[in-house]
């Protein structure tokens, strides 16, 4: 009987010695978890705070490239009124005085007009920018800027979001030019450029990529082309 008690005892001593062992066992599993977990949030905090600072330099690359964009087509646009040395300068712009109101500014010839349109351009006067190319085009239709100004009037168009009314000015100019119509077509791979970009625009992405591809095909060396080769990477 003895035997028994002390076997039965025994049995009690190394089962509860099992359970120890289990709970220890078990308390350091969840030793182990709790700093996995740690880690984990280190590693979410930490992928965080570089995600946000990702974000960051997004931002400030999105906002510097949209300046040096601002600043481009400042510069080629200024290039364009850039006049030929000449004997005579051309007379300066007459300034008419009204009573009660201030002085307004006359353009007196082509190239002040259309560097006035310009202006107006630039400085977010989209529509009454539009209406001084328009003039321009009946003025002066001999204009070594005649074109220049046909793409600008189809630019403010652009600029409104009206795409297919820039379509349309934008293929006149083109259409002029192929017809001998204009002595000076410098903006003719501009033209074919913003075409593209107005067909992607409208939702027919195809057409918008074959207009971009006969650019760089058509005019491989221009600003224009390299333009169209970034978009239609874009579009892959």
């Amino acid at each position: 009987m003895k035997k028994f008690y002390l076997f039965a005892l025994s049995a009690l001593v190394l089962s509860s010695c099992t359970s120890e062992d289990k709970i220890v066992s078990l308390q350091r599993e969840i030793l182990s978890i709790r700093q996995d977990l740690n880690e984990l949030k280190d590693q979410t905090r930490s992928n965080t705070e570089a995600i946000t600072n990702l974000t960051s330099r997004v931002d400030r690359l999105s906002q510097t490239v949209s300046q040096n964009t601002t600043d481009i087509e400042k510069l080629k646009a200024s290039r364009t009124t850039e006049e030929k040395p000449q004997v005579k300068q051309p007379p300066p712009p007459q300034e008419v005085k009204r009573e009660g109101k201030e002085e307004v500014t006359v353009p007196q010839n082509d190239k002040q007009l259309y560097q006035y349109a310009l202006d107006l351009y630039f400085k977010g006067n989209i529509e009454e920018s539009r209406k001084a190319f328009v003039e321009f085009l009946k003025k002066y239709p001999d204009s070594d800027l005649y074109g220049n100004a046909i793409f600008w009037a189809g630019q403010t168009f652009y600029a409104e979001k009206k795409y297919k009314d820039a379509i349309d000015v934008f293929n006149l100019l083109i259409q002029k030019c192929d017809e001998g119509k204009i002595k000076r077509c410098v903006k003719y791979p501009d033209a074919m450029l913003k075409i593209g970009y107005s067909y992607i625009e409208m939702g027919d992405v195809e057409k918008g990529k074959k207009y971009l591809q006969d650019l760089i095909q058509k005019y491989p060396d221009t600003e224009p082309a390299s333009l169209a080769k970034k978009k239609l990477e874009a579009l892959r």
